[in-house]
């Protein structure tokens, strides 16, 4: 078992509540645009727009797979934010990058692309930039290249963050677990848990030295339900996000599978679900571990 900090979804809850809800959350802004904070986020770089225009720009951002938007909000409002366009898979640009006035200087800028860029798992990410923005990019790791006349007649520089820069940059620490499922006479199960910290997710926890990804996995599953699985081929998702400043965290996850006449126990740190698919979904707390179930899912329907 391991726990998750703010990024991929938001802050974890704990019965300190009103400590969460001052924490900045790192989210998907992508369905959040009509929240206090994003017109003055916004601001700066469409100032050129009418209200049609401008309209018609956020619509496509909301419609359009290859728009993304991310940002922070604190108490119910966007602090900073971040839109991307990804024409490629793997490959993306910045459109717009605006942290509010009064909560610059805290780094949220940075860890916003970081985590905006492991959520997307992005190979290369690219921004043109001003002059005096190009301290910034250098602290986030871009590359910056020479700078070119654009067409508003101001000299622009170039900016490229490669994945392997990224990666070798930070410290890394890597834990395994699984989507855990059983059939029954009522159908497909899945099992998840539920930490301390008050996250819903799937068993997981620490690699252990000289072990396997997969016996990582299996322990987990022991550990935390007292089930005994198996893993099965074929399926496989990763999650990477920042914890904290220099330390990237990888999550690998497998597809396991336990018989239906075992039944799982809560231990002292956790609390075991089981429950069908649908309601599983909605229990996570992640929206990237959300996207893994529904890969196992739509994997272990195309078996059928």
């Amino acid at each position: 078992m391991d726990s998750r900090p703010s990024a991929h979804g938001g802050q974890p809850y704990t019965a300190r509540a009103q400590q969460a809800k001052s924490r900045p959350m790192f989210v998907n802004l992508k369905n959040r645009l009509h929240l206090p904070g994003v017109n003055e986020l916004l601001a700066p770089c469409t100032a050129h727009l009418t209200p049609a225009q401008y309209k018609r720009m956020l619509g496509a951002w909301q419609q359009m797979p290859r728009y993304h938007v991310y940002g922070f909000v604190q108490y119910g409002r966007a602090i900073a934010l971040v839109a991307m366009e990804e024409k490629v898979t793997g490959a993306a640009r910045i459109l717009a990058l605006s942290v509010l006035p009064q909560h610059r200087g805290r780094g949220l800028g940075r860890r916003m692309v970081i985590e905006s860029f492991c959520t997307m798992d992005l190979a290369t990410l690219s921004a043109d930039t001003l002059a005096e923005m190009t301290g910034f990019y250098e602290k986030v790791l871009f590359e910056i290249g020479p700078p070119r006349e654009g067409s508003s007649g101001l000299w622009v520089y170039p900016c490229l963050l490669r994945r392997e820069t990224l990666h070798a940059a930070y410290q890394h620490e890597y834990s395994a677990g699984a989507v855990l499922y059983g059939e029954t006479r009522e159908g497909r199960v899945y099992v998840l848990v539920t930490e301390l910290s008050g996250n819903t997710g799937l068993p997981k926890g620490h690699v252990e030295a000289g072990e396997t990804q997969e016996q990582t996995a299996l322990r987990e599953i022991r550990e935390e339900t007292g089930l005994h699985a198996d893993i099965l081929p074929g399926f496989g998702g990763e999650i990477v996000y920042p914890q904290g400043k220099g330390m990237l965290k990888h999550f690998t996850y497998f597809l396991a599978t336990f018989t239906g006449d075992q039944q799982p126990v809560s231990g002292s740190d956790v609390v075991v679900h089981v429950l069908p698919y649908d309601q599983a979904l909605r229990k996570l707390s992640f929206a990237d571990v959300r996207g893994i179930l529904r890969d196992a899912e739509i994997f272990l329907n195309m078996g059928q």
